[in-house]
């Protein structure tokens, strides 16, 4: 795990800089990539950073990855496919869009759907979670699908494919809303380490009521990978250098959360589903917080949208 360690340090290091609304580039530390201001109609501004291969195009066209919360993962990402891409390796390069915000975060609005009746999260201490806006999720959804990747569309000769979408913490739980809830149009959700515990597990509701609706299964194959670190509901080693009333406020909102085990109930409700076409896959990384197991999961989507066809 080394080389992710230094990998994280080089994401602190990371700048990117902005242009105008209009479709612009701007040259990155990285060959071949661009940072730009993706103006949507009903959302508002994007900063989204696009890196293409300086490749002939593949016969089918490229593989292509959606980063949301794109400026942490978009250097991780591309040294990924870089160091494990080659004319013997299971692994081709292809594009990579990372969206985020120019100045203020909206992933919170963005990322978060809007139950019927909302439900707060209290915190070990007794204060009410009011961590930002809810409900975005419908109109980023509109966003991505019917501005960002058209653009994209037009732009690249994308391999229909091999289309992922890669989402942790809200981010794995918007993925998962949109699978369970909007057509199917990636062939690859990650969700990693998905906040199920929102509104009081709102995403089980949204979950049974898509068990229900969709027992003929899916027209084509999906893959859907699930994944949470392992311990993302206990403490860590340096944890316990913590004063004995932070450790035991710590613990119990990881346990409150119950990252662990409502991935699992997760997987295990779509698993016994018997979904057609949909394969599932569901990983727990041992010792990792809700952080680390970011780049795991990150790795491991990777590898299965950029196999060699």
């Amino acid at each position: 795990m080394s080389r992710f360690s230094l990998l994280f340090i080089i994401m602190l290091l990371f700048i990117t800089g902005c242009q105008s609304k209009s479709i612009s580039t701007n040259s990155l530390i990285v060959p071949n990539a661009q940072t730009e201001i993706f103006h949507s109609k009903s959302n508002g501004d994007y900063k989204v950073t696009i890196y293409t291969p300086n490749k002939p195009t593949p016969k089918g066209g490229w593989p292509i990855i959606y980063l949301l919360d794109g400026d942490s993962y978009f250097l991780t990402t591309y040294e990924i496919i870089k160091s494990q891409a080659c004319e013997r390796c299971f692994l081709q390069e292809g594009i990579i869009v990372a969206i985020d915000y120019l100045n203020q975060t909206r992933r919170d609005f963005d990322f978060l759907p809007k139950p019927d009746n909302f439900v707060f999260e209290t915190l070990p201490n007794n204060q009410i979670n009011l961590s930002g806006k809810y409900g975005g999720a419908d109109a980023f959804y509109d966003f991505l699908t019917q501005e960002l990747k058209l653009e994209m569309e037009k732009r690249y000769e994308i391999n229909l494919e091999q289309q992922a979408i890669f989402g942790h913490s809200y981010g794995g739980l918007f993925n998962l809303y949109i699978f369970l809830t909007k057509p199917v149009i990636f062939n690859t959700y990650v969700i990693s380490s998905p906040s199920m515990w929102f509104s009081d597990g709102y995403m089980f509701k949204v979950l049974s009521k898509y068990l229900l609706d969709n027992k003929p299964g899916l027209i084509n194959p999906v893959n859907l990978l699930i994944s949470v670190g392992g311990a993302e509901q206990s403490l860590l080693s340096f944890d316990r250098n913590l004063p004995e009333e932070k450790q035991n406020l710590l613990l119990k909102h990881r346990q409150n959360r119950k990252m662990v085990d409502n991935s699992r109930h997760l997987f295990d409700q779509l698993e016994q589903a018997k979904i057609y076409n949909l394969n599932l896959s569901y990983k727990v990384y041992p010792q990792q917080s809700h952080k680390t197991a970011a780049i795991i999961a990150l790795q491991d989507g990777i590898q299965i949208n950029f196999n060699v066809q």
